[in-house]
């Protein structure tokens, strides 16, 4: 599934960029606000994850991308939790003079007006 709200990219991006040393994950929910959460505090959202329908398999993998990312820098699990029970989760990281990052956001605004 594609990034659902293209026009977080850059604000997400941002945050990463400011808390790229931290351990965490960046949580995007219904107020369409990027927020970074820390390693210490993730319990909450895995609960919370874990009492909706497919919610016990997103939280397994949001605790293994977590796992993973721990310690290693700025790359960081990104989950957008909608009230409608829907989500992506993916990781990632700057992408400050990334050369393809236009042409991937031009594709997610394309994947978007698709659906």
């Amino acid at each position: 599934m594609a990034f659902p709200l293209p026009s977080l990219l850059a604000s997400i991006e941002d945050l990463l960029s400011e808390v790229q040393w931290l351990d965490g994950m960046i949580l995007v929910t219904d107020s369409q606000k990027a927020t970074f959460v820390s390693f210490s505090q993730v319990d909450p959202i895995l609960r919370r994850l874990r009492s909706r329908p497919r919610g016990a398999e997103v939280a397994e993998q949001l605790c293994m991308s977590l796992l993973e990312t721990h310690g290693k820098g700025a790359s960081k699990p990104v989950l957008v939790f909608q009230g409608d029970g829907s989500f992506w989760l993916g990781m990632m990281g700057p992408g400050h003079g990334h050369p393809h990052r236009h042409h991937a956001i031009a594709h997610l605004h394309r994947c978007l007006s698709l659906s």
